[in-house]
């Protein structure tokens, strides 16, 4: 996990995250103390211009409060996972029975924090939660080279085999032809 922090700190990006929460004042400290550790946090004030900047943007991890005018956190939350079934998803919310935390999972939350909140806890969580897709994204650039290898190799071997089936086939001629010879003059004597 300690190299997986510092990976995701030595990236030239900041990690962008769609945060939709409605309460205003609450929101604005989230995206403020989401900036000063050094994440690109955008917020929203509900869950219609959360999908609308969801669709016209990249990001790497999606925070939403559930209960929100115009569309509410869950809905947001299928909707983005029916668009993007990678991107994790943590849930801020008031919302804390055992239902609701359940229903936040079904709909495709990564996490699920209650309000009122440590933001300790939320760095935490962000930061595991990206831990992950930083983790993703090394396997499949690491797998990518391995497979440009394997390639290069399978390339080689080929002109390797074609070469030596080359000379192969040359001592295979120049043999036969010489045995050839030989029972001639075997014959003929």
């Amino acid at each position: 996990l300690h190299y997986l922090y510092l990976k995701i700190n030595d990236m030239d990006e900041k990690l962008r995250i769609l945060l939709c929460e409605d309460d205003e004042n609450l929101g604005m400290l989230l995206r403020e103390y989401l900036q000063a550790k050094g994440y690109a946090a955008e917020l929203y004030p509900d869950g219609e211009a959360g999908y609308k900047a969801f669709l016209k943007n990249k990001y790497d991890l999606c925070v939403f409060d559930v209960m929100m005018p115009k569309k509410d956190g869950f809905t947001l939350a299928q909707e983005v996972r029916a668009a993007n079934a990678e991107i994790p998803i943590i849930f801020l919310t008031a919302l804390n029975s055992t239902t609701d935390i359940v229903k936040g999972f079904q709909v495709g939350a990564n996490d699920f924090i209650s309000k009122p909140f440590n933001k300790e806890e939320l760095i935490i969580r962000v930061t595991h939660q990206i831990s992950l897709v930083a983790a993703k994204r090394i396997i499949l650039n690491k797998t990518e080279e391995l497979q440009r290898t394997i390639a290069g190799r399978d390339k080689l071997y080929s002109v390797i085999a074609h070469d030596l089936r080359s000379p192969m086939g040359s001592i295979k001629t120049v043999s036969y032809t010489h045995l050839r010879a030989h029972e001639t003059r075997s014959n003929l004597v």
